[in-house]
């Protein structure tokens, strides 16, 4: 998880919503040691031979919005993430974002202030994939994009089609690697992800 879920998970998300307007600083110490052990972590990360990416996950994002304030995760948990992105980019590795939810309030912070260069997890009822091509495709990959509701409720030729679609939409404009809109639950089942391994391999 990233600085984010960390401070959540320790506070609970209610401890943390009412923290942050009861002693902030107490939030800041906990964001800031959280931050420091997962940059000596990246440390470590960035000193192996075959490392290709970066590419942590930290879900700040609900279906119609971030789950603290914009303003919160640019003070408390975005600097962080720049940091990490340096780091990565200092190696000449990039530096790619997993995050669930709406983020469209803090995704200009994402691109010009910390420098991520992919984003991960669009799901069709937020943003589909190609919408989030045309917002920011020219600056960001877009990874990913086949909804993972399609993926668990659809038949397989259902699937098929949706991938092929995307792929379509999608590839002819560059920066978009097809896959998963998110991580693979367990009741997907398992030959619609075949499916859409197969069709994507086209």
């Amino acid at each position: 998880g990233g600085v984010y879920e960390h401070i959540s998970a320790i506070f609970s998300y209610e401890g943390l919503c009412v923290m942050l307007y009861d002693d902030p600083e107490l939030v800041r110490a906990v964001t800031d040691r959280v931050g420091e052990l997962q940059a000596e972590y990246y440390e470590w990360l960035l000193s192996l031979d075959r490392l290709i990416a970066v590419f942590p996950g930290d879900d700040m994002g609900f279906r119609t919005g971030t789950l603290i304030a914009p303003d919160q995760l640019r003070e408390f948990t975005l600097p962080w993430h720049t940091r990490f992105a340096r780091m990565a980019h200092d190696r000449g590795l990039p530096y790619f974002l997993h995050s669930c939810g709406n983020l469209d309030a803090i995704m200009g912070d994402l691109i010009s202030e910390v420098g991520i260069d992919g984003k991960h997890s669009y799901e069709d009822a937020i943003k589909p994939a190609p919408e989030a091509q045309t917002a920011w495709g020219d600056r960001i990959a877009i990874l990913g994009g086949v909804d993972v509701d399609v993926l668990g409720r659809q038949d397989p030729e259902t699937v098929r089609g949706y991938v092929r679609r995307l792929i379509d939409t999608c590839g002819p404009r560059g920066r978009f690697a097809v896959g998963s809109g998110n991580s693979i639950p367990s009741y997907v089942p398992a030959q619609n992800y075949l499916t859409m391994v197969d069709e994507a391999n086209r």
